[in-house]
């Protein structure tokens, strides 16, 4: 019982969470290189990946197969380059820690949306830890040791949208 009491006392510097906040950002730039490479970000490629890859004939969650192939698919020529951007972009703020919070939301979207996408082929406590860690990150503003976010923070204080950095 008394290291339960003592647990609620202790504190882990934002350095160490920050390292998280570092790792996931070159989690992100490596799986975008290699994925560029492969040629997934274009259209042809993202068509690729969700019919022969990840193809979600066979994946056991039909509604998002639907969405794949009914909303996704038919835009891959914008949908592509989108996801291109927004997969490096995530990668460098995170790496940075510039707008942490707001980065480490979109992070978790987009791997949740990974996860629906890949299911049933991928282990998924790999996107388990990677959304607790995420979650981790956004909630503790870890972009404000070791990152941008501390700069903005010193010249400019909290923000005026919450959570921004």
């Amino acid at each position: 019982m008394q290291s339960l009491i003592a647990s609620k006392t202790q504190r882990v510097p934002l350095a160490w969470i920050s390292l998280f906040r570092i790792l996931c950002g070159v989690l992100f730039l490596t799986t975008w290189y290699s994925n560029q490479s492969k040629g997934f970000y274009t259209p042809d490629g993202l068509y690729d990946f969700f019919m022969n890859v990840f193809p979600q004939a066979e994946n056991p969650l039909t509604w998002y197969a639907a969405f794949i192939n009914g909303v996704i698919l038919p835009i891959r020529g914008i949908f592509a380059p989108f996801q291109l951007v927004t997969e490096f972009l995530i990668g460098i703020f995170l790496l940075l820690g510039f707008l942490t919070p707001l980065t480490s939301f979109a992070a978790i979207i987009f791997i949740l949306n990974t996860f629906l996408a890949t299911f049933g082929h991928d282990w998924p406590w790999s996107y388990g830890m990677m959304l607790a860690i995420l979650g981790v990150v956004l909630l503790t503003m870890a972009g404000r040791s070791l990152g941008i976010d501390k700069m903005l923070y010193d010249r400019r204080g909290e923000p005026r949208i919450p959570y921004l950095w």
